[in-house]
């Protein structure tokens, strides 16, 4: 694949200012015996932002949240918070602090206690620590639990438990490590919209990981996707999901299909041949020569179905495999060639009841829509 990227840092987004920055991870790398569990990230966390690490399992995401936290060692490169470096900082003394999947609670301890733990070791006084375990329990709407004991509270009272006492004292900076994985769906959704409004009002800096792409979108400022220890592409949730720059970028953040062409024409927009057919796609900085093949993405969104010879855009023929109701929108599943079958997505009703399995149809979407990616 001779297409290469030309004039642009090879992870996009935008990078950002020294003065705005809380942590920064310059050249990490860890491994596990032979395995490379982080290779060579580097990274920059605003102050106040939300940032999601995204990314498969073993992708090595908790891996470098456990670094920042202090509980792990990076082999190599630094990682700096607010300004000083924590090489030799041990995890209880770095002003962060971490929430688990597990939420690990003490049983024996009831809300408020668990709450008020760490505010005791640091043997503050009594009406300090209960003002402070109020303000908290208040914030995340547990005022009237403080009573009660673990096992007597659901799974999203626990989470806000947790929540309370990991923001009780005050950390520059929240890790949170999959927190929302061990919740049912619809309350994985209510509380993902409660935890991005309580990261608002508490206007610290949180880092999360998860490899759920529709909570990281729900969530975040940023995104940084990472695969196989490597740190692939980091952006806001717009650009990234507009502007992948890799096959796995594009398919792990959303769905895309994946078109291979060869150029015939290079230049500011270039033009590829796909199954016998010339496709429009805009050069964003990529050097693709006449003859080069190439990988175009293209969300299944952008397809619509046009009548042939409108002079819309781009177009393909195509065959009509499946189609699928669901309820506010629908998915055409469709073939261009023996090796090219691609999704469509869209909401027309009277669209899908017109068509039919087996159907020709073609295919039409903007040159600007396409996004050459690397493989």
């Amino acid at each position: 694949m001779a297409v290469t990227l030309a004039g642009r840092h090879a992870l996009g987004g935008e990078t950002p200012r020294c003065d705005d920055a809380i942590i920064k991870i310059s050249g990490v790398s860890k491994s596990f015996g032979s395995i490379v569990a982080v290779d060579n990230v580097s990274l920059v966390i605003r102050r106040g932002e939300f940032i999601s690490l995204l990314g498969p399992s073993g992708c090595g995401k908790s891996t470098l949240l456990r670094m920042i936290a202090g509980f792990e060692q990076q082999d190599a490169g630094t990682i700096e918070i607010d300004g000083s470096d924590a090489v030799d900082v041990p995890p209880n003394r770095r002003p962060v602090n971490m929430v688990f999947q597990s939420y690990a609670l003490f049983p024996h301890l009831s809300v408020f206690d668990n709450v008020a733990f760490g505010l005791r070791r640091k043997r503050l006084p009594r009406s300090q620590v209960n003002a402070t375990v109020a303000q908290f329990l208040h914030l995340v709407g547990l005022e009237s639990l403080v009573g009660r004991y673990p096992a007597q509270l659901s799974g999203g009272q626990q989470q806000r438990v947790a929540l309370a006492r990991a923001l009780v004292n005050k950390p520059k900076v929240l890790l949170l490590d999959e927190p929302l994985g061990a919740l049912d769906l619809k309350l994985r959704k209510r509380m993902q919209v409660e935890l991005k409004q309580l990261q608002r009002d508490v206007g610290i800096s949180f880092i999360y990981v998860t490899h759920d792409q529709d909570e990281a979108l729900a969530l975040s400022d940023r995104i940084a996707v990472m695969n196989r220890g490597a740190l692939l592409q980091h952006g806001s949730c717009r650009e990234l999901y507009d502007r992948p720059l890799t096959e796995f970028v594009a398919n792990f953040l959303g769905e895309a299909n994946i078109i291979r062409g060869r150029v015939v024409e290079s230049g500011p927009m270039v033009v590829v041949d796909v199954a016998g057919h010339r496709i429009s796609v805009r050069g964003d900085g990529y050097a693709a020569a006449t003859g080069d093949g190439v990988l175009l993405a293209l969300r299944p969104e952008h397809l619509t179905v046009a009548d042939a010879g409108d002079g819309r855009g781009n177009q393909l023929l195509a065959r009509v495999k499946d189609k699928v109701f669901l309820g506010n929108a629908f998915t055409l599943h469709v073939s261009v060639a023996p090796d090219i079958s691609l999704l469509a997505r869209g909401t027309d009703r009277e669209l899908f009841d017109r068509l039919s399995v087996g159907q020709s149809v073609v295919l039409a979407w903007r040159p600007e829509d396409g996004r050459l990616v690397m493989p």
